[in-house]
């Protein structure tokens, strides 16, 4: 599925790359894995092949859906539902956000900035916002080949607009 040196990227944890396949022998039985280093935080993760398909890791989006994302980021005609419960709109976000789809995390980013401008956000609001951004960042910076905050202008300049 993956190469070693392919970027790849993991809902709730964002980009890293194969670093190695190997066999390795845990609990008696050898099995080969996916060596991946994560990017933010630094961490290294070990998935067995067979069961990479399960695990939520995919390959990096390209170009088109980048350019897509900004266009989503840049519109702010959208329909934000204010009367839906915050807890339901918390849950919304966060399945948005497990799905691990880049454009379904730039539409929280794009929704969450627009109430962000309208009216302060919640706690856990927030925190959805922040992390939905860092993963975005993230995986934007990989697909443009530029680094976090060159991204991260780019984007707070669309959503900005």
């Amino acid at each position: 599925m993956f190469k070693v040196g392919e970027n790849v990227f993991c809902p709730m944890r964002g980009t890293g790359i194969v670093e190695a396949i190997e066999e390795r022998c845990m609990l008696d039985e050898v099995k080969e894995y996916f060596i991946i280093n994560m990017k933010c935080p630094e961490l290294t993760m070990m998935i067995p092949t067979d069961k990479i398909a399960t695990s939520g890791f995919r390959a990096i989006n390209d170009e088109c859906v980048a350019d897509e994302v900004m266009s989503i980021l840049e519109n702010k005609e959208t329909d934000i539902d204010y009367s839906v419960d915050i807890k339901q709109r918390i849950k919304q976000n966060q399945e948005k956000l497990s799905s691990g789809l880049l454009i379904e995390c730039s539409e929280v980013v794009r929704d969450l900035a627009i109430m962000e401008n309208e009216r302060p956000l919640n706690n856990s609001e927030r925190m959805i916002f922040m992390q939905a951004k860092r993963l975005l960042l993230d995986e934007l910076a990989t697909i443009k080949h530029i680094s976090d905050e060159e991204v991260e202008e780019i984007v707070d300049r669309l959503l900005a607009k």
